[in-house]
């Protein structure tokens, strides 16, 4: 009798076990700097949360976007999250007030309206700020 009602309990565990919900991740940086610091962080999440690492959205904001346009700067950062669960992202607001010309982002990276307010969005939903 003990067995069968282990039996019907089983299924449940099982169950239990797989609602773990993995980890997500949002950063708001604002230079080519903190972007490789962040990015490098991420990968050491990425090590040690093998079964839990969900993704991380790092949104670009302020005087510096234009660096998202310099090939130099961008081209091994896209590189090096390239297959990763890591979505780069440029404020649009930020983009409009220091004149960066969209075009010429990197289609890799995603436009928002407002970085800030997207962050906060993501905050909102669970997610966990990784800012430096």
């Amino acid at each position: 009798m003990l067995v069968a009602c282990g039996m019907l309990f089983l299924p449940l565990l099982g169950m239990a076990q797989n609602t773990v919900q993995p980890t997500n991740y949002t950063s708001l940086v604002k230079n080519d700097g903190f972007l490789t610091a962040v990015i490098e962080t991420t990968d050491d999440l990425i090590a040690s949360e093998t079964k839990n690492f969900g993704e991380i959205q790092i949104v670009f904001c302020g005087k510096k976007i234009d660096q998202l346009t310099d090939e130099a700067i961008m081209k091994p950062i896209l590189e090096k999250i390239k297959g990763k669960p890591v979505t780069l992202m440029a404020c649009g607001f930020s983009l409009n007030k220091f004149q960066v010309d969209r075009t010429i982002v990197p289609k890799e990276i995603l436009v928002v309206d407002n970085g800030i307010l997207h962050q906060f969005q993501l905050l909102k939903k669970g997610y966990l700020s990784l800012d430096l």
